[in-house]
């Protein structure tokens, strides 16, 4: 089997761990298979049956992988469903994953699952609903189903999970319309967090609707008739969003919220020579550092603001080429602010695409409308909203991470690589960044 691993995986406790169990996996070595899996590991095959123990654990991979043989291609992936990375099954009639659940360094559970449930979605690298949603579309109470998804926060069996089933509408791929999926649903008591959203496929039970004509039966109430219907109604999403992220900042945040800050004062001003008094890890080799503002009177389809040196009629954009910077993680951030200034800056037309929010405070994610009904607490758990910055043992290459919105791209975790040269130039590196919510807000300028 070939084994591939998706770039830039966020780091994490578990991210090792599966790594090397996808190797011993993929190379059938069973031996060091054995090692990272704890006395009383057990997996659920999804909706089927449940093996427990160690030795049966392994005894269902060695027979998988004679019969699988070389029929599957495997990948490491980062799953936006349970915010941590899992293995990825593909052949020609299968899409599988396992997902794992590790404590004290071992693998104590695993569920085979498909990884997507229904063309309309519900997959595993779907972002979770938040709970006040299911709540609110799933109204029924229904039996727990055995051996399907375990709480990816505290592990509790789907046994033990609160169940209920209702109707959720989803977008259908390029018709207009949504339709209601009559799903099963559950949710963890202890951890509040949904943890399965799966199709009943007893429920012959399907509705459509256009978007024309939900906007009309929108139009049709006042806005105090629509304040109450959200009251009880479990048709509007808008008012269910009711896990809601707390307000969480770092140095790092709080640092890059005064820098913006600055900024505007900077373009109302025209004084780009005060960047450098709040960056003061950082200096030019030569020049001055210069500034141009968008301007809707650009000879083209878009403009965008930035810093440049040299003069107006050769500028030099590439301001990372002529500065100076000691090691350290705060000289890392400071040089990721100011390379991508532009994107918080004045832009005209076209230029609109670059714009970033960043995530500076976890709790401004609670104003994005695309995100209501949706669940951000994984990646809050796994610090993948709030900056972050890693150096090196020796110091020389910082890993900056950083979260931002974009309506043409949704919800990014960033990732520069800056290497620190002994000359005291630095060395700028562009990894491929992670989507965490994907989005695309239709508008074409």
């Amino acid at each position: 089997m070939l084994l591939t691993i998706q770039q830039d995986i966020p780091e994490s406790k578990s991210k090792d761990i599966i790594l090397s169990f996808a190797k011993y996996f993929v190379d059938a070595d069973f031996t060091r298979l054995h090692d990272i899996l704890s006395e009383d590991v057990y997996i659920v095959i999804f909706n089927r049956e449940r093996k427990e123990g160690i030795e049966t654990v392994l005894e269902y991979f060695k027979n998988w992988q004679i019969r699988a043989r070389d029929a599957f291609e495997c990948e490491v992936r980062w799953s936006a469903q349970f915010s941590q990375p899992e293995l990825y099954f593909t052949s020609e009639k299968f899409k599988q994953a396992y997902i794992f659940g590790i404590e004290n360094s071992k693998i104590v559970r695993i569920l085979l699952t498909p990884r997507s449930f229904s063309a309309v979605g519900f997959s595993i690298d779907e972002t979770p609903y938040n709970v006040g949603f299911i709540k609110a579309n799933t109204l029924s109470e229904t039996e727990p189903l055995p051996n399907h998804n375990f709480c990816p926060v505290c592990g509790k069996d789907s046994e033990r999970l609160n169940w209920h089933k209702g109707v959720i509408f989803k977008n259908v791929p390029d018709s207009g319309k949504k339709i209601g999926v009559m799903v099963n649903t559950s949710i963890c008591p202890d951890c509040s967090i949904v943890c399965e959203v799966c199709p009943d496929r007893t429920e012959k039970f399907c509705l459509t609707m256009t978007l024309e004509q939900q906007e009309k039966a929108n139009a049709r109430m006042t806005e105090e008739q629509r304040a109450e219907y959200v009251d009880y109604s479990m048709g509007n999403k808008r008012s269910l969003f009711n896990s809601l992220l707390t307000t969480k900042t770092n140095e790092l945040s709080i640092f890059g919220q005064k820098f913006h800050t600055l900024l505007n004062q900077i373009i109302t001003d025209n004084t780009p020579e005060l960047v450098f008094s709040m960056l003061d890890k950082l200096s030019l080799t030569r020049g001055n550092l210069k500034l141009y503002v968008a301007s809707i009177e650009a000879h083209d389809i878009g403009d965008e603001s930035f810093f440049y040196i040299g003069d107006d009629e050769n500028p030099d954009y590439k301001i990372y080429k002529h500065l100076k910077a000691k090691p350290s993680i705060e000289a890392a951030w400071q040089i990721y602010l100011l390379s991508y200034a532009s994107t918080v800056m004045p832009v005209f037309w076209h230029g609109g695409y670059i714009v970033r929010n960043y995530v500076f405070d976890e709790a401004s994610l609670n104003d994005y409308v695309p995100l209501e009904c949706y669940d951000m607490s994984g990646l809050s758990r796994g610090n993948l909203l709030l900056p972050e910055v890693n150096l090196s043992p020796d110091g020389r290459i910082a890993d900056v991470y950083c979260t931002y919105w974009n309506d043409w791209k949704g919800l990014i975790r960033d990732h520069l690589q800056i290497t620190f040269r002994r000359n005291g130039k630095v060395k700028l590196t562009k990894i491929e960044p992670l989507c965490l919510f994907e989005y695309e807000c239709d508008i074409c300028f």
